[in-house]
């Protein structure tokens, strides 16, 4: 767990991302989005799995965090667990908050909103499948608490979605350069491009090609292009995200 900095508490899962490029755009209207409602308006960042949602919405929370945005607090939720056991335990640990015995779990996170620390908080649900299973328990309407989901399915019209392209060949490409640094990109460049195609502009696919070229510094573009296409998505280094990788799944589960 990274640490609270500037006094405001959190719980942001490590991002790890060595670098990040092709969303600028993206996160500005990410930005914009979760500014533009003084009452609770629920943002979904919407796409296919690999294409980047869980990775824009950290980095997100994390350069809100350094300019302290959220002085309430940063909640971070696995929408694939017990959502309630986690914002009780949050407002237990990270906000000090003591509540009441007597109260089952559905008061409890009642209790937690109602005695949320002041001042605006983020609250970020990671891959929501289904709207009706979080609603119950969404803080109440009011200009305190945003609210940021990560989602592959389109949730409907309560929530306000962004969706996630595919990184366009620009893009892709100086996401392989920021990760191979040895100038093999731009000098095997037409190899270059068609890997990125292999992986339709895929971000996770893209970055676990960077760090397979990374480990394999005399491996050249187009022989690993060459094993890719005999291989397909059984290639050796496609099938697992490395340790560290803010994706847990590889770019065969992606794609599928």
């Amino acid at each position: 767990m990274a640490p609270t900095e500037l006094g405001t508490p959190h719980n942001l899962p490590y991002t790890g991302a060595t670098e990040f490029v092709g969303r600028e755009a993206d996160l500005q209207k990410l930005h914009d989005r979760l500014q533009e409602s003084n009452l609770l308006a629920i943002t979904a960042i919407q796409g296919m799995g690999g294409i980047g949602k869980t990775e824009l919405a950290l980095q997100y929370a994390y350069s809100a965090l350094a300019q302290d945005q959220y002085p309430g607090g940063l909640c971070w939720l696995r929408s694939r667990e017990d959502i309630g056991t986690q914002i009780v335990g949050f407002a237990r640990v990270h906000l000090d908050l003591s509540l009441p015995t007597e109260l089952d779990l559905p008061q409890q996170v009642a209790y937690c909103w109602s005695h949320w620390r002041e001042g605006k908080a983020l609250l970020i649900w990671d891959d929501v499948t289904n709207y009706a299973e979080v609603q119950p328990y969404l803080p109440p309407r009011g200009d305190r608490f945003q609210v940021l989901f990560t989602t592959r399915v389109d949730l409907g019209a309560s929530v306000r979605q962004l969706r996630l392209e595919v990184l366009r060949e620009a893009a892709a490409l100086d996401l392989l350069r920021a990760i191979v640094k040895d100038g093999r990109i731009d000098a095997q460049l037409a190899d270059a491009k068609a890997l990125c195609g292999w992986v339709g502009g895929l971000p996770l696919g893209l970055e676990l090609l960077a760090r397979y070229l990374y480990r394999k510094p005399d491996l050249s573009l187009a022989e690993l292009y060459r094993r890719l296409a005999e291989q397909r998505l059984a290639a050796k280094g496609l099938l697992q995200a490395e340790p560290g990788m803010t994706a847990s799944l590889g770019v065969a589960a992606a794609f599928e």
